[in-house]
């Protein structure tokens, strides 16, 4: 089970690597097309910027499930973040690196207050199968945030990316 310094500390290294890229990219390298769905670089930082901000009501709705359930169920993610980022269309990279910031840094917040027991509970998500919240958080919040920044970069280079489409 992940920890709470574990979690906080990955938190912050989404922040600190989102202000990365949002201080390296050009606006040639935000036009950059991923292969993920055929997102640019900045429609990838709106999708992580978002992700941001429906940690904890996804979280705490895991939290509150029956046990065994699925929290996938009847979700349809690739709508979702297809609102996601559209919501974010007209915003620039230092305004979603901005959002970044201020969304994961609330995430933390929650971490913080989280009793461990909510931490511990275990959730179902898709593949991801009867783990304590904790970890759940940090595969689909931190490594996926981070994925999210490598494949922007490994793009601008063209490098191959290797990762699939995103889930969440």
């Amino acid at each position: 089970m992940a920890t709470k310094d574990e979690l906080i500390g990955g938190l912050q290294m989404v922040i600190q690597e989102g202000k990365r890229i949002g201080e390296a990219f050009g606006d040639e390298q935000w036009t950059t097309v991923q292969d993920f769905d055929g997102w640019k670089n900045r429609e990838v930082l709106a999708h992580v910027a978002s992700i941001g901000g429906i940690v904890v009501p996804f979280v705490t709705a895991m939290a509150n499930a029956p046990a065994g359930a699925d929290a996938s169920t009847g979700m349809d993610v690739d709508t979702l973040n297809a609102q996601l980022v559209g919501q974010r269309a007209g915003k620039s990279a230092g305004e979603l690196v901005g959002e970044i910031e201020t969304s994961y840094g609330q995430v933390i917040e929650w971490v913080r207050s989280a009793d461990d027991a909510t931490l511990k509970q275990r959730a179902t998500f898709g593949g991801y199968k009867d783990l304590p919240l904790s970890d759940m958080l940090v595969r689909l919040v931190v490594l996926h945030g981070l994925a999210h920044i490598y494949s922007a970069y490994a793009a601008t280079l063209g490098l191959p990316t290797g990762a699939a489409k995103a889930t969440a």
